[in-house]
C-alpha cells in the first residue's frame, strides 16, 4: 500500500515539474521575440530632431558664432545711422558677416536661427544708401526666400518688401572746369576759384578811348662820321 501510495505522489510531481516548465518556456518565448523587435519599431516612430548649432562654434573669416553675428549686424546699423559716411566700410563689414552665414547654413542648414540673421542681415543692407548694399539686400531677399520659404521671415519680408519705399540713393555732384580765360566761365565767377578769388565777368561795354596822345617818335639824327673833312 505505501507502494502505491509513494508510485502516484511520485507521478504527481512529475507532472507538476513538466507543467512549470512548459509555463516558464511560454512566457520566456514572447519576451525573447518583443527584445529583437522593439527597438526597430521605437526607431520608426521617433521624431526627427532639429540640428542646431552650439553658442560655442564659429564660422566664416572673422570666427563668428551665431549669437555674434546678430550683434555685429546690430552694431553696423547703429554706428551707419549715426554717420552716413561710413557706407562702405559697412558694406565690407557686412559681406564678411554674410559669409560667415553662409558657412553657418552649410554645417546647420535647420538651425531655425539662420532665417532670422538672414532678415535682419538684408535689413541692414537696404539702410544703407548705396548700389552695391540694395544689390545684396537683393540678393539676400532671394536667398531666404529659396531657403526657408515657411519661416516667420520670409513671409514677413514679403510683405515689407510690398509696401516699402526706399530711400533715393545720394547721386555726386558733377564737377564743372571752368576756364577764366573764357566766357563759359562766367556762371561759375560768383562762386570763385579753387583759390577763393572771384572771376571778373565780361560786360560786354565797348572800350574807352584813352585819352593820352601817343607819343612822337623822336627825328632821327645822322650818325657821326669819322671821316675827318679835308679843307
Amino acid at each position: 500500500m505505501k507502494r502505491v501510495i509513494g508510485l502516484v505522489f511520485l507521478i504527481g510531481a512529475a507532472s507538476c515539474v513538466g507543467t512549470a516548465t512548459s509555463a516558464s518556456a511560454t512566457t520566456i518565448a514572447p519576451k525573447t521575440h518583443a527584445a529583437t523587435t522593439h527597438p526597430t519599431a521605437k526607431a520608426a516612430s521617433k521624431p526627427s530632431i532639429v540640428v542646431l548649432a552650439p553658442a560655442d562654434e564659429y564660422f566664416g573669416p572673422l570666427k563668428e558664432s551665431y549669437i555674434g553675428m546678430r550683434n555685429r549686424i546690430r552694431d553696423l546699423g547703429l554706428r551707419y545711422d549715426v554717420n552716413h559716411d561710413i557706407a562702405v566700410q559697412t558694406l565690407a563689414a557686412a559681406q564678411l558677416t554674410e559669409r560667415a552665414v553662409h558657412d553657418w547654413e552649410k554645417k546647420y542648414p535647420r538651425d531655425t536661427q539662420i532665417p532670422k540673421t538672414i532678415y535682419l542681415l538684408q535689413r541692414l543692407y537696404t539702410k544703407v544708401l548705396t548700389q552695391d548694399a540694395r544689390n545684396h539686400a537683393h540678393q539676400c531677399a532671394m536667398w531666404l526666400f529659396a531657403d526657408y520659404a515657411k519661416s516667420g521671415q520670409a513671409k514677413q519680408l514679403k510683405k515689407t518688401l510690398a509696401v516699402e519705399h526706399l530711400q533715393p540713393l545720394a547721386t555726386p555732384n558733377p564737377t564743372m572746369a571752368v576756364n577764366p580765360g573764357t566766357s563759359s566761365g562766367a556762371a561759375a565767377a560768383g562762386a570763385g576759384t579753387a583759390t577763393g578769388t572771384v572771376i571778373p565777368v565780361d560786360s560786354g561795354a565797348a572800350p574807352v578811348p584813352s585819352t593820352v596822345a601817343s607819343p612822337v617818335p623822336a627825328a632821327a639824327t645822322p650818325a657821326p662820321s669819322n671821316v675827318s673833312t679835308i679843307h
